[in-house]
């Protein structure tokens, strides 16, 4: 009786352990939202202050500078002449610098026309940046869904070309959106060098750093928002595929979040 009696106590603590254990996780998870969350809005306000305030005044410096080089004094002058032109060419590439480090911490179209727009534009932007050509398959009907599901595609996004840049060797990316049998699909498929078959744990340990905290960022945003993360690799090349479940978009759309 006593050994059955002292079962049960076991029994009991065990499952109060792991109850303990699973409102631990719960809260681990609750606290990495609100940092991603706050990661977001900080990046938007760097964003919106980085155009709002520095663009404005580059904007201004180029305006001055364009009108000094129409002061006959100066025009007479050859060097003084070139040197206004550097001045304001110099100028003309900070504003289009600035307007493109605060579109990509947080892109205001992402909140003005949705993820469809936000993902081309920023395609456009990679392919410029490093000679990487990408395809976009997206429905023409493909419509809005909450802030934060947008916000964490676009982010799986961002962080998956990085490491098609960084890691693949891959000429091309190929970037699919989809919204059907209730999920919200994306997909990012490069044709580099691919992962060692035992994954990226074995891919040496800068690599494994740098992919490490990359692929348990974006899990993290899927997993917190009822969603799934899936990697496959062949030396062929790599597939990352993010899904979240439609009904979740719409039940926190329907909470009031703005968008």
């Amino acid at each position: 009786m006593a050994t059955k009696r002292l079962s049960r106590i076991e029994h009991q603590a065990l499952q109060e352990s792991q109850r303990k254990l699973r409102d631990s996780e719960q809260s681990l998870r609750q606290l990495s939202l609100h940092l991603l969350r706050t990661q977001d809005e900080e990046r938007r306000r760097i964003g919106r202050d980085l155009h709002d305030s520095l663009g404005q005044y580059l904007a201004a410096l180029k305006m001055k500078l364009d009108s000094l080089k129409s002061l006959n004094g100066l025009n007479d002058t050859g060097r003084a002449k070139r040197e206004l032109e550097e001045c304001a060419n110099l100028a003309e590439e900070s504003i289009k610098e600035v307007r493109t480090i605060s579109y990509l911490l947080y892109p205001p179209m992402l909140e003005e026309t949705g993820l469809r727009s936000a993902i081309a534009w920023y395609l456009d932007g990679f392919t410029k940046r490093s000679g990487i050509q990408t395809t976009f398959d997206v429905p023409v009907d493909f419509g809005r869904f909450a802030r934060d599901v947008e916000m964490a595609i676009f982010r799986v996004l961002q962080e998956s070309l990085t490491n098609v840049h960084r890691h693949s060797g891959s000429p091309t990316a190929d970037v699919r959106l989809s919204a059907k049998h209730g999920v919200i699909v994306l997909e990012i498929i490069d044709k580099g060098n691919g992962m060692p078959s035992g994954g990226w744990e074995e891919s040496g340990q800068d690599r494994q750093d740098a992919l490490g905290v990359g692929l348990r960022g974006m899990n993290e945003r899927m997993r917190q928002l009822g969603g799934r993360l899936e990697l496959t690799s062949s030396p062929k090349g790599t597939t990352v595929a993010a899904s979240v479940p439609i009904e979740v978009s719409s039940m926190t759309a329907a909470t009031g979040q703005p968008r």
